[in-house]
């Protein structure tokens, strides 16, 4: 049996209990994945984090993408246009980037503002 680790987001300060072996965990109150190790969070390793959230979209900072160019990760933006999201970096309107710019509170807010239904 795994050894209980005792987990705090660094986002919204919920704590949680867990028995997984896994490094990446994914906050169960705002979604954030971010890496644990010791019980510890390492912020330093948040693989998706958001900001300049609007109406219009919301950009993200995708570490996992990183390059020569681009060694902290790239900036995908993510559009709301009518009643879809559009993400401009997989041209698509279903993937990891929009799941997790819908699973934000401040965007589901905004959204619901907008006669989304969520």
């Amino acid at each position: 049996m795994s050894e209980v680790k005792h987990v705090k987001c660094p986002h919204d300060g919920y704590t949680w209990t867990t028995r997984s072996k896994l490094t990446m965990v994914t906050c169960p109150s705002c979604y954030h994945k971010f890496r644990v190790q010791d019980n510890l969070v390492k912020e330093d390793f948040l693989v998706l984090e958001h900001f300049n959230v609007d109406e219009k979209g919301v950009r993200i900072l995708d570490r996992s993408l990183t390059s020569n160019n681009s060694p902290k990760g790239r900036i995908i933006d993510v559009y709301f246009k009518g009643k879809t999201a559009y993400c401009e970096y997989d041209e698509s309107s279903d993937c990891k980037h929009i799941e997790y710019a819908l699973s934000l509170p401040v965007v589901q807010e905004i959204l619901k503002k907008k006669g989304w239904k969520l």
